[in-house]
């Protein structure tokens, strides 16, 4: 790790990501406060909120594949972070005349319209930010790089709602926007400062494909179908991201409605998670024999399903205190032996359009489980605490899914 931390490349890309991480966090807190204080019911807002966060992902997906790796993806980080900024202040100024009581609160389709803007620049952000890590470190050291994002970030981001629902209730909802700002502007100037060599890069210009993008698009989509482990990988973090989607909403529903928390008591909760979530990213980040096994995700996402249904059947705050910090640890550490692998084994030239491909598949898989919670009426007459169970049994048996499908590729590829 001291070895990481030196390298001035990657530590500014880091603090650029944890300050961020933190920006995002208080702007999220900030937002579901002014739901809750303005008369919206909150589940539905934030799941609102987060489809149309997560729709330009599915959307812009194949363009992120076809033009992501023709960029320097130094450039597109900054980029990136000063488009945010705008958008963010833009948001702060939409919602101004509503919290000084010039305007009644009304319909939020400004609000959600510069949400899928941010949500469209980052579908270009965060496919170079994991593609360029292995660019300013060593193969070696990609495992203890990934240790390090995840941990600082998972802490970053409860440590920001914990502070985010403390300022959006004491200092007020547009202080919580506006730091966001604050942060984009503070990443742009960290990442500008790192110095590297250019990236090889695909063809474009008058060596573009002949086909064009489709060609260039199906080029990177065959690419994925046919080597040996990224397909896996990105299921999985697909079938991952949906529970999360599920999960992001519910965990609301039941702080807020069932356990009768609000803005701050729920960033309490989300603390006790990235509590959890650091002790388990430590652990996997020892490098023990265990965290490199191939069933780890599998036995992670049964954990998450029994702690799920326990949450769901329990109102002691301790007990569920401790459970959010279980479900921290464990689901804080699934995708760090995922990144680590696709960032060591896909070809420099291919690496963004393959997290792009990821992010393609989560983000389409995070807007079916969101929609579920507001577009189904089944939802949002169920309790949080019966979702929470239908969440747990659905992560065994997911997990069970997983490992059979993985197994049986295996054979077959070993087969041929």
């Amino acid at each position: 790790m001291r070895g990481l931390v030196r390298n001035a490349g990657f530590r500014r890309l880091w603090i650029a990501q944890v300050t961020l991480a933190l920006g995002d966090a208080v702007m999220q807190m900030g937002l579901l406060e002014f739901f809750r204080a303005h008369g919206y019911k909150v589940p539905t807002e934030t799941a609102k909120l987060l489809f149309w966060s997560a729709l330009p992902g599915a959307v812009l997906g194949p363009v992120t594949m076809v033009y992501l790796d023709r960029w320097q993806r130094r450039s597109v980080l900054m980029i990136s972070d000063a488009l945010r900024a705008v958008t963010v202040v833009a948001v702060a100024v939409w919602l101004m005349p509503i919290l000084t009581g010039r305007n009644e609160a009304g319909h939020l389709w400004f609000v959600y319209a510069m949400i899928f803007m941010i949500g469209a620049i980052t579908t270009f952000y965060y496919p170079a930010r994991y593609a360029l890590i292995p660019n300013l470190v060593n193969t070696e050291q990609l495992i203890s790089a990934n240790t390090l994002f995840t941990t600082s970030l998972a802490v970053a981001g409860v440590g920001g709602r914990a502070f985010g629902g403390f300022v959006a209730e004491r200092m007020g909802v547009e202080w919580a926007v506006l730091s966001n700002a604050l942060a984009y502007v503070a990443s742009l100037a960290l990442v500008w400062r790192i110095q590297m060599t250019p990236h090889a890069t695909t063809q474009g210009g008058a060596n573009a494909h002949p086909e064009g993008g489709w060609g260039e698009l199906k080029d990177g989509l065959r690419y994925v179908w046919e080597h040996p482990s990224a397909l896996p990988l990105v299921l999985l973090s697909a079938v991952f991201a949906f529970l999360v989607g599920i999960l992001a909403v519910a965990i609301v529903g039941y702080a807020m409605e069932t356990l009768g928390l609000r803005t701050g008591g729920l960033g309490y909760l989300v603390g006790a998670a990235g509590a959890g979530a650091a002790l388990g990213i430590l652990a996997l980040g020892r490098g023990r024999a265990w965290t490199k096994a191939t069933w780890l995700p599998f036995v992670q996402l049964m954990i998450l399903g029994v702690m799920l249904v326990l949450l769901g059947a329990t109102t002691n705050l301790w007990l569920v205190a401790i459970l959010f910090a279980g479900l921290g640890a464990v689901g804080a550490t699934v995708l760090i032996p995922i990144d680590a692998k696709l960032q060591e084994q896909v070809d420099d030239r291919r690496r963004g359009g393959v997290f792009a491909a990821r992010g393609m598949l989560t983000s389409a898989t995070m807007l079916v489980a969101f929609w579920l919670q507001f577009g189904s009426g089944v939802f949002r007459r169920t309790p949080a605490p019966t979702v929470l169970h239908w969440l747990g049994i659905g992560s065994i048996g997911a997990a069970a899914l997983a490992l059979l499908a993985t197994r049986r590729r295996r054979q077959s590829q070993g087969g041929q």
